[in-house]
């Protein structure tokens, strides 16, 4: 049993010190506790409410009028239709961008949030999850064998937030980085990809900066600063 237990302990230690590629949140969700309200205020959404958006489309088109809110748990817009329901957003693939209550979506193979942006780069997130139920063995160990969700069947209309279950859940939240230059081709955060990206003026101050400043390229804020640093 003791070198079960090591063994247990020794995989924690090696998962928790491996090397972080995306600020990962994990939340846990107790049998018949609503799921939604678990993760955040709003729900699996965006915004507190539904609000005004423009659609930009490839073709030059633009189109506006609906209410629309973004569904984390889909990874997709959803409005408002005429009957007062709930809908998906349909047509991605047409879609270069979405202006929804003042933040900005880039469609690229899913969509993507500004954060921030200079000169010709773009500093955007995606934050993807994964749901799974999971049951709890001997000595309050977690069961492995945890079986995923189909998150599809709990984005219609606002059942989002009411979503309960009668086992315990575990929300596993992955916020990602990317850069993304004038022709919107999103690259992972990283000194190399930013560098390349980077009008040439920009590139030694850029390169100066980082080798003073300690910055992480998973964590926001310091994105964020050296965002400023280089329209400084």
């Amino acid at each position: 049993m003791l070198m079960k237990l090591s063994l247990f302990f020794a995989l924690i230690f090696v998962f928790y010190h491996q090397p972080c590629l995306a600020q990962t949140r994990i939340i846990r969700v107790k049998a018949g506790e609503d799921i939604a309200q678990a993760y955040s205020p709003n729900g699996f959404y965006r915004f507190p409410q539904f609000g005004k958006a423009t659609l930009y489309y490839k073709n030059g088109s633009a189109n506006e009028g609906k209410l629309f809110n973004y569904n984390i748990l889909s990874s997709n817009l959803q409005f408002i239709g005429d009957k007062g329901d709930t809908l998906e957003l349909g047509g991605r693939e047409n879609i270069d961008s979405v202006i929804c209550q003042g933040t900005k979506f880039i469609f690229n193979n899913g969509f993507m949030e500004l954060v921030n942006s200079v000169d010709s780069v773009l500093l955007l997130k995606k934050t993807t999850m994964k749901m799974e139920t999971e049951n709890i063995g001997a000595y309050g160990v977690p069961n492995a064998t945890s079986s995923i969700l189909n998150m599809r069947s709990y984005t219609t209309g606002t059942s989002v937030y009411n979503l309960t279950l009668n086992q315990d859940v575990v929300i596993t939240d992955v916020v990602s980085w990317f850069f993304v230059d004038k022709n919107h081709e999103p690259v992972k955060a990283n000194k190399a990809n930013l560098l390349k990206i980077l009008p040439a003026e920009k590139q030694e101050k850029t390169e100066t900066w980082l080798k003073q400043n300690k910055t992480s390229f998973d964590k926001e804020a310091d994105l964020k600063k050296l965002m400023a640093a280089i329209s400084g």
